[in-house]
């Protein structure tokens, strides 16, 4: 039974591109495996591969390298192979994540990226909100201010880091974009009543995918992606 899309899977193209729909509609697990008789513990397993495969493209389309992100209780250095055009992930065993779960996001052109700060503290963004340089002393400030936006996900609260409101490049507001992204994060991360913080990296990387394509049919943006790099079950 052959699968271009999910390779050594006892699963039909045919149900497994069923499946792919359901996610790019939004559907839940559970919701998914009761509309395609597949159980959940299969469709779990089959969504955090792609999770996995969806946080990779972001990161590889990331211009400002971010050599390591924290990642399902791993961290995982992401590079694109440019001589074979492969995407490449290298992981070593690490701690949790410790709460709360910060994030940053910036956009840069057209798009948004989203970045796990494990190392960033309520305290620290007290600070920079209010431009306090002790954030100096603390090799902080520089890397906060590439971002428009922090969000502390314990408070589910966003805040506006940005040195300007308006994008150079298209002329309109910036921060738009970022208040639409974080709306549509908090209303995804609602659903999960409560997201385990080993797997917030993947759902927030998930979250930046869906709002950078949110113009385009995700579902043959999705097939496009794992004809070039498909899913594996090894």
């Amino acid at each position: 039974m052959k699968n271009k899309y999910l390779k050594g899977a006892h699963l039909s193209e045919r149900k497994f591109k069923e499946i792919l729909r359901l996610f790019a509609d939004d559907l839940t697990a559970t919701q998914i495996a009761d509309i395609s008789g597949v159980s959940r513990v299969t469709i779990n397993s089959y969504l955090k591969k792609l999770r996995n495969q969806i946080a990779r493209f972001c990161e590889a389309q990331h211009p400002v390298p971010v050599p390591v992100v924290a990642y399902d209780n791993r961290q995982v250095e992401t590079h694109t192979d440019h001589d074979s055009d492969t995407l490449v992930a290298v992981k070593s065993e690490v701690d949790r994540l410790v709460k709360p779960v910060i994030f940053g996001i910036c956009r840069i052109a057209d798009r948004l990226h989203t970045e796990i700060l494990p190392d960033v503290s309520r305290p620290m963004i007290h600070a920079a909100t209010r431009g306090r340089s002790v954030l100096e002393t603390l090799d902080t400030t520089e890397r906060l201010r590439r971002f428009n936006g922090v969000v502390d996900l314990g408070q589910y609260r966003l805040y506006r880091l940005g040195n300007s409101t308006t994008d150079t490049v298209n002329g309109g507001p910036l921060m738009d974009d970022v208040d639409a992204f974080w709306g549509l994060t908090k209303h995804r991360l609602a659903k999960f009543k409560g997201l385990n913080r080993n797997t917030a990296y993947l759902h927030l990387k998930e979250c930046e995918y869906r709002f950078n394509h949110r113009n385009e049919d995700l579902y043959s943006v999705l097939l496009e992606l794992l004809k070039n790099y498909p899913l594996t079950l090894s």
